[in-house]
């Protein structure tokens, strides 16, 4: 662990960001790609079908969000516990995290459990859709907590240095999603054809093999997991800590989901195929969105070690230099994807309508992806510098700032591609914008651990 460290104190720094971010670049990947295959055979089984998982999308993301969001807490502090060498302390706050997260998963997912139908009817799905709805997320609840443990605790895994490690977990959790995907949607032999239920079964079975590494590597390879008898106050001093910056980095990364559910009841009366060629190009765009995932998944480890050890200045050249490295190759694959597009769309949609609004969505709207990092990377800096309610207050502006009034107008004007080119607007202004407060971030040396 002494190594990684040194090593992220003293490396290069665009190399530096590349190879701690190309082994999450895989494991997202693999991760993201499994999922599309998921799609895919789920649209195999008919538009309804397809359409009622993407209904599951928001709620789904929104509850994953919230690991998300306390995974972001643990990092910040751990990377900087770890960072000034402080072994015991970030120990006793990952335990106590995993803990908490683990408690507030359950409840949410036994809430959501009891209230499929009437969320999601609230949210505009339509009669023949809510069976297969309810097929999937049952499953789904019931499953979510194996998912708390790899989320939160490869945040930790990440903050000491590791960076390669959760990504060939998240690799191997896809391939086994990937492969029993077809088998149990399909039925193969013995097993019974069990529709988007099995698809929803074999997201469980990947994430109870993902339960078990994490707990693996945090407990043995790792000490970052320990049980010990402790009082109420230190357990609650803990949890205290922990959701001073996780609480708003939770309702920031709870901000997407939200608009995506408002965006999805606006596409709803434009009709079943419009939420469906929206349910598969995001999903799309999630792929194309991988090497911003990545840098991203490693700014808390690469700023916050370095704040850690007082070196500010190595900070602040880290996420100038991840910005331009994300905004580069984003271009690149919008460039690419502009291509790619028509096959993609054609070969993957039995619905010709479908497949012509998924085109027309991924041919232009990924030229505004480089734009759309510079606030999601602004935002976990400002989380890496324990400054959750700035990060928090950036996703807030672009969502409900920017992006969904430019598609309400869109939608106004009566038509779905004109919601897709105000989102390329949206996502363009609130890039130009963030460009602007991380120069105003910089100048601000007692943020960076340093003194005016």
């Amino acid at each position: 662990m002494e190594q990684q460290r040194q090593q992220l104190l003293d490396a290069p720094i665009t190399p530096l960001i590349i190879k701690k971010a190309s082994p999450s670049f895989v494991g997202i990947f693999a991760i993201i790609f499994f999922n599309l295959v998921d799609t895919f055979f789920v649209a195999m089984l008919g538009t309804d079908q397809l359409a009622g998982v993407s209904f599951t999308f928001p709620i789904t993301f929104a509850i994953t969000s919230i690991a998300m969001g306390l995974g972001i807490g643990l990092s910040s502090h751990v990377g900087r516990l770890l960072g000034a060498q402080q072994q015991q302390q970030a120990a006793r706050l990952t335990s106590h995290g995993l803990l908490l997260s683990l408690l507030l998963i359950i409840l949410i997912a036994s809430l959501g459990y009891v209230s499929i139908f009437p969320l999601f009817s609230n949210l505009g799905a339509e009669l023949p859709v809510m069976p297969y709805i309810e097929q999937y997320m049952q499953i789904w609840y019931l499953s979510v907590p194996l998912l708390v443990v790899p989320m939160v605790g490869n945040a930790a895994i990440r903050a000491s240095g590791d960076s390669k490690t959760p990504s060939m977990v998240m690799l191997v959790a896809g391939i086994v999603n990937g492969v029993l995907d077809p088998i149990l949607i399909f039925g193969w032999r013995p097993i019974p054809a069990m529709g988007v239920q099995g698809a929803a079964l074999a997201t469980a079975i990947a994430w109870a093999l993902t339960f078990l590494v994490a707990f693996y590597l945090l407990k043995f390879k790792l000490k970052l997991l320990r049980f010990e008898l402790c009082s109420w106050q230190q357990l609650l001093s803990s949890w205290q800590k922990l959701l001073s910056i996780a609480l708003p980095a939770v309702f920031s990364q709870l901000l997407t989901p939200i608009a995506t559910t408002v965006t999805l009841v606006i596409l709803a009366s434009a009709g079943t195929a419009t939420v469906a060629a929206y349910g598969f190009a995001t999903r799309v765009e999630a792929l194309l969105f991988i090497g911003v995932m990545a840098i991203n998944s490693v700014i808390p480890m690469l700023v916050g070690q370095n704040v850690g050890a007082g070196q500010a200045a190595r900070a602040q050249y880290i996420v100038h230099h991840a910005i331009r490295l994300a905004v580069v190759w984003q271009l690149l694959l919008a460039v690419l994807m502009y291509l790619l597009a028509p096959v993609i769309s054609q070969s993957l949609n039995h619905d010709a309508e479908v497949a012509e609004l998924s085109q027309y969505y991924l041919q232009l709207v990924p030229f505004c992806y480089g734009m759309m990092a510079v606030p999601l990377l602004l935002a976990q800096t400002l989380n890496a510098l324990a400054k959750p309610l700035l990060a928090m207050a950036i996703n807030l502006i672009r969502l409900f700032g920017f992006m969904l009034p430019a598609i309400y107008l869109g939608a106004l004007m009566g038509s779905s591609k004109l919601i897709f080119l105000a989102i390329i607007i949206a996502h363009t202004l609130a890039g130009l914008s963030s460009l602007l407060v991380l120069s105003y971030l910089m100048k601000q040396a007692n943020w960076w651990g340093t003194k005016q």
